[in-house]
């Protein structure tokens, strides 16, 4: 389930945080969205700033010229103004150079992009070039509110097909006093471009080839490196190549210099911006990159460098994925403060840092709302009113563009001025008309100083306007002094604070009318029934509806679900929002359902409609609190407990193996604190030998209520093991308000750390209790305290870059291989630092288990390092010089391909996806050797044995028939099970369906469906304890297997398979016994003019798939689906976002298979049934919501499951449909799943024995004479009659031929020899597991 949390920063208190408004809808903006860049300039010259928004698509939206009335809004004059736009061209998502080399991706860019306001031709009307995909233009401003397209009279390309201009740069770099432009591409084989202004209206391009190397080239700026007023041109680089450097010879040429002058920046550069954010009268310039900005300050002592990185020391270093960025005195106490855009492919909060008087930056509060989660792009701060103060204007690349009024000057209802301002017009006469490339100082009376560099320039936008100061109260000028670029100094003395200035090069200086805007005052809120669509300020007079109040409990208990009403039958829209909680049934109607959060607040808010209008915003607080008696708790101290747990993980980085074991052990710790306190069953570490680790304690003892006990020792053992295995998590403030809150509501101290008194203080054995499970994950082999690192496991494959075609890389397609890309963003939303992400736990089979012992373990040796294999299920079918395993290789991997052909809501293909049809799949169905794998699979319609059932095996009622796409249910399986619906990764996901289970009203808490019903908390912390045991197990014996079998995933195998041809036809050119087996309308050759052909016919002779076409094909994940398709076979991808592709470790055994049976059996075991409560557990998938990386399902889609192997089966069949899996990984795992989860439940349950309800254990009478055997040895079994059906598997399904002979009660089976492994052996009566050594 979904929740929506408030989140709480703690910064540090500001008198101007909340200074900004959203004036989006009021300025008449709220139409625009799609858009990149933003630029601003005085058009029509009537005095106030002027907007040109770039579309991104011109297929959607036009990119619009937005025309200042001066009353507080914008009108759109596109239409008229000649910028007609009419291009005539189509772009590629994924773009190839000469050779077949990935060059450049335009998904989430774009084919429009950036816009430049700059008067090349000194007419004293602002010109506009606009840098677009293929056809960039350049627009002469007529001086009558019209343009002129002179791109190709002016010496421009009218259509270049490899040219991709990101950004485009005015300056004048030969001082003639005519504005030159440098033209950013991020196509890398198309260079970077100079034109020179000739000063008659034409241009002549630069070669620049001699100076610099193509490269993936966003923007670029002017700054001074070498101090000399020729500007220097910094370009910014994608893709982690090296920002350049021109150094400009005087207007003669240029010369590289980014590594001499220590720029070089070798990251992902996007966004540029000069400041002097210390005022110490050095240019600095900013570079934003994902998570890694660069704040490049001049360096004033004896370094080598000219310049120092100064983004760590700032506070500005990681601010996710930036793109657009200004530095601006927002607050006017004379320091420049900092905005920048964020958001990719996962859409991010923009970032406001307030300046602390030159040191640092602290992060802010920007508007006094929540942060907007949104994909933003271009940034422009301008004084859209001319009231003094910088406003702020934001593109975002799918919603809406946002316009922030400053409220730093607000003179209409408070005459409120904050600081003081000064603004300054520069006109040209020598130098350029703009006076791009200036340097302003300006002294202020108090002594301090500050400096600007006129450029105008940001990402994909350069603006003409005013340059702006802020100061202190009553703080007037002593000197402003203008560095001209082509004349030199000229200095103003004596000026007031508060006004506008404009200075003409060489005539002097003169105070200008500042014309600020006379906005129209009514009512702005578009929901008021006094609504004024023409006011753009709000002077309360807006008039709503009569309202009524919201019914619904006031008082309630975290985690529980609560309705609230609006009652008024005039009403006929119900706009609901709630904090801290989740509507969970009833939105837009008049009663809600609402489940509350782990939270010491909420609230329930509603704006009701009527025929006519709206009622103002209605509120209803909520305070969660926990009733004075324990009895009265809704849900126990151990579900709040683990709610923190699950919100702690999905604010972590995605691990399973680490997760397993957070939830085990803190699981384990509040088991222990529980039957400590009530002297039931035995503690699991504590005062036991646990993998040799010793915790001493004797007895607890006190006279205060078990309740009381209860709570604060689960509480504190918890509380700080959470905190302790959270500490480095990308979301560890949250974690830690999390956890707070809970402690709040329970009303216990977070600062008492005391563990002395732990025999008789309840709240002292909880913390020592975390304190030795803290010792024990120290020691217990995982590596903790080195962040889980490997110490030994290194990769035999060099990564493949998905983004390129094919797999050039691959040395052993029989071994798992790195993925790099150019940003890894896990399955919890995290983006990681490193893009080549390391095998996740390769040696976590050494990690200290629950209930595995050595008769599992098998040991492995490779270039000295020792491997620890649980549950060896043998090694998977492989590419060699057998040609079986060749053939099961191959036909597994393709069928992960033939399976992506289902991955389409255009699929007419219709399934009744209920428990009729789908689920009870038998045992004995899975297959007995890999040969026979695909018998257990429907290789081409997808699904497997599924016999589905008759009748409710609970109820003995039918089943109602749910008839879906298969697209939409293929897609929701896939990304249901891809890490759970909220990212809790695998082990953390059975928590997940464990609580809805414990939830159902409809079940008996016994334990095994026997005895007496336990308590809600006896029942938690024995399931959470069983539960995290076995998920524990799992993660150590399938990561023991993924780490020494080191089995390829399918983005590997089927793009080495492609490149190495077919094998169905050998008079073929493209026949390869280690290449596809052809499949008619599946996998196919490209043939000479098949649309995959290529324009010189280079694909030819390529395997193509019929399957998901990949990411590349989704622009918008809110609108588009990539759908199905012929595609190269050479750019295969999964079904996953491609910032993630692939979980980053072996594919061998499957986790999701092992995790999902392991625990469909511990919940089979605990509950004493194999069904869920009522015979139906269910998941719903919302029509348009649910899917993340693409738009879907087309229908609302439930999943369903009778049995809790239903479900674990699904996860298995996701993961194939997924991409992450073939169905060689598949069946180990659930094998091996089968075993652990009933074992590791056995042992478990062990430590309940004192407390059982019935523990009575059923006992057969055969059993193995001794386990574990020699591999040359007979197995044998005791008290047979001779009488019996053997049958002998590999754990990986093989059937395994022998013999038997029988004699006096004692059955030998007997092989020819056998592998070390795990083998099951079956019989009529009983399933051995036999352990060969």
């Amino acid at each position: 389930m979904k929740y929506k949390f408030l989140y709480i920063f703690f910064i540090s208190q500001i008198i101007y945080s909340q200074q900004f408004r959203n004036i989006t809808s009021i300025s008449d903006l709220n139409e625009i969205s799609g858009n990149n860049g933003v630029a601003v300039a005085d058009y029509d010259q009537d005095g106030d700033l002027d907007i040109f928004i770039v579309s991104e698509d011109g297929n959607e939206n036009i990119s619009r010229l937005l025309q200042n009335t001066n009353n507080g809004n914008f009108i759109d004059v596109t239409e008229n103004s000649g910028i007609n736009q009419n291009l005539n061209h189509e772009i590629d998502l994924i773009n190839y150079d000469d050779n077949g080399e990935f060059s450049f991706d335009t998904i989430e860019h774009g084919d429009r992009l950036a816009a430049s306001w700059g008067d090349f031709n000194n007419d004293g009307y602002p010109d506009l070039f606009l840098g677009n995909a293929v056809q960039s233009e350049l627009y002469k401003n007529n001086g009558n509110g019209t343009f002129s397209n002179i791109t190709e009279s002016a010496g421009f390309e009218i259509s270049c097909e490899k040219c991709y201009i990101a950004g485009a740069l005015w300056l004048d770099y030969d001082l003639d006093g005519y504005l030159d432009i440098f033209l950013s591409d991020y196509n890398q084989i198309s260079p970077n471009k100079l034109y020179r202004n000739l000063g008659d209206e034409t241009f002549q391009q630069i070669d620049l080839t001699d100076y610099i190397e193509n490269s993936n080239s966003f923007s670029a700026i002017p700054i001074y490196a070498n101090d000399d007023m020729y500007p220097d041109i910094y370009i910014a680089n994608d893709f982690d190549q090296f920002n350049q450097l021109l150094i400009n010879l005087e207007g003669q040429g240029f010369v590289e210099m980014a590594v001499e002058y220590g720029v070089e920046d070798p990251f992902d550069g996007m966004g540029l911006t000069t400041c002097d954010f210390n005022n110490d009268l050095s240019l600095d310039f900013f570079v934003t990159n994902i998570k890694e900005n660069s704040l490049y300050t001049k360096e004033t002592s004896n370094s080598s460098f000219a310049y120092t990185n100064y983004s760590v020391e700032a506070n500005l270093y990681d601010t996710d994925w930036a793109w657009g960025v200004t530095f601006s005195d927002f607050n006017h106490d004379g320091f420049e403060d900092f905005y920048v855009a964020n958001g990719f492919f996962n859409p991010e909060n923009d970032r406001f840092f307030v300046n602390d008087s030159g040191n640092n930056f602290t992060y802010s509060d920007f508007s006094g709302n929540p942060p907007l989660m949104s994909k933003s792009r271009s940034v422009n701060s301008f004084d859209y009113d001319n009231d003094g103060d910088l406003d702020l204007i934001v593109t975002d690349f799918n919603l809406n563009v946002n316009l922030w009024e400053n409220r730093s000057v607000d003179t209409y209802f408070s005459e409120s001025i904050m600081g003081s301002w000064v603004k300054i017009f520069l006109e040209g006469t020598v130098s350029n008309r703009d006076g791009l490339g200036s340097i302003i100082e300006i002294n202020f009376d108090d002594g301090s100083s500050q400096i600007r560099q006129y450029s105008g320039s940001g990402y994909q936008h350069q603006s003409i306007q005013s340059i702006h100061f802020g100061g202190s109260v009553n703080n007037n000028i002593s000197s402003i002094t203008v560095h001209w670029p082509s004349s030199g100094e000229e200095t103003y003395s004596n000026l007031q604070t508060n006004a506008t200035y404009k200075i003409v090069e060489g005539q002097g200086i003169q105070t200008i009318n500042n014309n600020t805007a006379v906005k129209i005052e009514g009512c702005t809120d578009e929901s008021s029934c006094s609504y004024n669509p023409d006011a753009t300020i709000d002077d309360s007079s807006c008039i709503y509806i009569e309202s009524q109040s919201i019914t619904g409990e006031t008082v309630v208990q975290p985690l529980e679900s609560h309705s609230y009403q609006y009652n008024d039958d005039s009403i006929i829209a119900f706009e609901w929002e709630v904090e801290n909680g989740t509507i969970i049934s009833g939105n837009g109607t008049s009663n809600i359902e609402v489940l509350w959060d782990v939270a010491e607040l909420g609230k329930v808010s509603i704006i009701a409609t009527n025929d006519e209008c709206s009622t103002g915003v209605i509120e209803l607080d909520i305070s969660l609190q926990l009733p004075l008696s324990y009895d009265d708790y809704s849900y126990s101290v151990a579900r709040l407990w683990n709610e923190v747990l699950l919100y702690s993980i999905r604010n972590d980085l995605a691990r399973p193996t680490v997760h397993a074991r957070n939830l085990f052990h803190i699981s384990a710790a509040m088991y222990d604190a529980w039957a400590i306190v009530n002297e039931k069953g035995s503690p699991y570490l504590i005062g036991n030998n646990v993998n040799g680790f010793t915790s001493e304690f004797d007895i607890f003892s006190n006279t205060d209520s078990d309740y009381f006990n209860e709570i604060n020792s689960i509480s504190y053992s918890a509380y700080r093991l959470i905190l302790h295995r959270f500490n480095n998590s990308p979301g560890n403030e949250r974690i830690i308000a999390k956890a707070n809150s809970l402690m709040n509501i329970l009303g216990l101290d977070i600062n008492y750390f005391e563990s002395d008194g732990y025999e008789n203080i309840p709240a002292d054995l909880g913390n020592y209790i975390a304190e030795k499970y803290i010792e024990y994950g120290l020691l217990d082999g995982s590596n903790e305290q080195v962040d889980y690192v490997n110490q030994f496991y290194e990769p035999i494959n060099e990564p493949l870059a998905p983004i390129f075609s094919g797999n050039p890389t691959i040395s052993n397609p029989n071994r798992w291989q790195p993925l790099s890309l150019d940003i890894f963003v896990d399955q919890s939303g995290n983006i990681l630092s490193e893009t080549t992400p390391e095998f996740l736990g390769a040696e976590w089979g050494s990690v200290w288990p629950f209930g595995l012992n050595d008769e599992d373990l098998t040991e492995f040796q490779r270039n000295g390092d020792t491997y620890k294999v649980y549950h060896d299920p043998g090694a998977p079918p492989l590419i060699d010089d057998n040609d079986e395993t060749n053939e099961l290789f191959i036909e597994s991997f393709s069928m992960v391909s033939v399976w992506g052909s289902h991955l389409s809501p255009e699929d007419d293909t219709v399934w009744d996806i209920s428990p009729n049809s789908i689920g009870n799949v038998d045992d004995d169905t899975y297959p007995t050797d890999f040969s026979d794998f695909t018998n257990f699979y429907n290789y081409y319609i997808g699904g497997d044995t599924s016999q589905g059932y008759s009748a409710n095996p609970v109820t003995n009622e039918s089943y109602e028939v749910q008839n879906v796409k298969r697209g939409d249910y293929t897609r929701v399986l896939a990304e249901y099970w891809a890490d759970g619906p909220d990212s809790e990764t695998p082990p953390g996901h059975w928590f997940v369906l464990l609580n809805s289970v414990s939830d159902n009203p409809q079940l008996e808490k016994k334990f095994q469906g026997q005895g007496d019903e336990l308590s809600d908390l006896e029942w938690d912390v024995k399931s959470y304890f069983i539960l995290g045991g076995v998920m524990h197990d799992v993660a150590i014996s399938v990561w023991g297997i993924k780490g020494w079998y080191d089995y390829i995933r399918p983005i590997s195998a089927i793009r080495y398979l492609s490149e190495q041809g077919q094998r169905t036809d050998p008079t073929l050119d493209n026949y390869n016994e280690n290449g596809f087996e052809l499949i008619d309308g599946l996998i196919e050759i490209v043939q000479p003019g098949d649309p995959l052909s290529g324009d010189d016919n280079e694909n030819v002779g390529k395997i193509k798939v019929y399957t998901w076409r990949g990411h590349t094909y989704v622009e918008n994940t809110e609108s588009d689906f990539a759908g199905v398709d012929w595609i190269l076979a050479d750019n295969w991808w999964p079904y996953q976002r491609p910032t993630f592709v692939t979980p980053n470790f072996a594919g061998y055994v499957s986790g999701h298979s092992t995790f999902s049976r392991a625990a469909a059996e511990m919940l089979e075991n605990f509950t004493g049934s194999p069904y869920f409560p009522g015979g139906l557990g269910t998941h719903l998938a919302k029509q348009n919501e649910f899917l993340v990386f693409e738009d879907g399902p087309s229908q609302d889609v439930e999943l369903q499951w009778v049995s809790y192997k239903d479900a674990a089966d699904q996860c298995s069949l996701s993961r194939i449909w997924g991409g992450i899996h073939p169905y060689i990984d598949d069946i180990p795992g659930r094998l091996i799943g089968q075993i652990i989860g009933n074992e590791s439940f056995e042992f478990g349950s062990e430590y309940f024995e004192n407390n059982l309800s019935n523990p009575e254990i059923q006992n057969l009478d055969l059993r193995l004479f001794s386990n574990p055997v020699g591999k040359t040895e007979s197995i044998k079994v005791l008290n047979t009659n001779g009488f019996e059906s053997f049958e002998l598997y590999s754990i990986t399904g093989q059937l395994v031929p022998f013999s038997l002979i029988h004699q006096n009660g004692l059955t030998e089976i007997i092989t020819n020899s056998l592998s070390s492994g795990i083998y099951i052996l079956r019989t009529d009566e009983i399933t051995f597991k036999v352990v060969v050594r």
